[in-house]
């Protein structure tokens, strides 16, 4: 990987309340001027308050900086950080975990909503559950306007369950856990990948470290903006420059070529028993393809699983 260029960082000590721990929040950020207000409105209301907001601007083109810029110069709680190119989707993510200070944290998009107790609901339930890795509010859905779409997308509580079920929960589950409040112990352990289902292989990591728990009493606004696109559109979507999730030759032909490699890699360096993994690995087998095709199916019938 090139050594690019870095603007200099609008950067603040974070505020300190020793009664809590520090919470992080990570905010990559492309080209996100139509919704990045609201969403850093948002952040700014939460009520929890020992709280740090770092972002990542991954070389927007609009006004995404300059509005970025606004309010982490009135806001000592949020820092904002820039790519002078854009350097893919996973290597925004992961910088702003990396930038991070927190016991507990959380990435954020800059076009969805919070409520103001989502943070603070979580971490209280992570501090009363040490065997917990995620903790994570209920999901809604709006459309650009901000309006709310009558759409569900499930939950899934891990507490008792084994590890294998913890490891299938998460497989056929969609993917939202990932945007919960993670333990950052647990979250260095995990694998943050440049590939196609990166966000499944991470939560799979996680899931083998402990629980995901559900706290009903808080939610998020998930913004539906883009238009509905077909599996072959949203494989070349991975593949283009700005998200740069197919990088080798093989990823390019074959963009969830690895995915099923990876998964029994997270299994194979998992901690839990042996008995657990061949378990785990032989039921992974014959359901990879089954999974491709149920997707392939839901994103070309419009209900892509995210």
């Amino acid at each position: 990987m090139t050594n690019q260029k870095q603007s200099q960082p609008i950067a603040h000590t974070h505020i300190n309340n020793q009664d809590l721990p520090l919470a992080s929040i990570g905010v990559p950020v492309y080209n996100e001027e139509r919704f990045i207000r609201e969403s850093l409105q948002s952040l700014s209301l939460l009520d929890y308050t020992n709280l740090e907001i770092i972002i990542s601007d991954n070389a927007s083109t609009d006004r995404t900086g300059e509005i970025c810029r606004e309010f982490a110069s009135k806001d000592a709680r949020i820092s904002y950080f820039r790519f002078e190119q854009n350097r893919g989707v996973t290597e925004n993510f992961r910088r702003v975990f990396d930038l991070s200070h927190g016991k507990y944290f959380m990435w954020a998009s800059g076009h969805d909503l919070w409520m103001p107790n989502i943070v603070s609901k979580c971490v209280e339930m992570l501090e009363e559950m040490p065997a917990a890795v995620i903790a994570y509010g209920s999901s809604n859905w709006m459309n650009a306007a901000g309006s709310t779409l009558d759409r569900e997308t499930g939950w899934v509580d891990t507490r008792d369950m084994s590890a294998v079920a913890r490891f299938f929960s998460v497989f056929w589950g969609n993917m939202h856990p990932i945007l919960g409040v993670i333990r950052s112990e647990a979250l260095r352990k995990a694998r943050l990948l440049s590939i196609a289902g990166t966000d499944l292989i991470t939560l799979s990591d996680l899931a083998l470290m402990g629980d995901f728990v559900h706290n009903r009493d808080t939610s998020w606004a998930r913004r539906e903006f883009r238009k509905d696109e077909t599996f072959k559109q949203r494989m070349s979507r991975y593949r283009n420059r700005e998200y740069a999730l197919s990088r080798s030759l093989i990823d390019k032909m074959f963009p969830i070529f690895r995915l099923p490699i990876e998964l029994i890699a997270v299994v194979i360096r998992s901690h839990i028993p042996w008995s657990e993994k061949i378990g785990i690995i032989g039921i992974l087998l014959p359901s990879m393809p089954v999974k491709y095709f149920v997707a392939r199916r839901m994103a070309n019938r419009g209900q892509g699983q995210s």
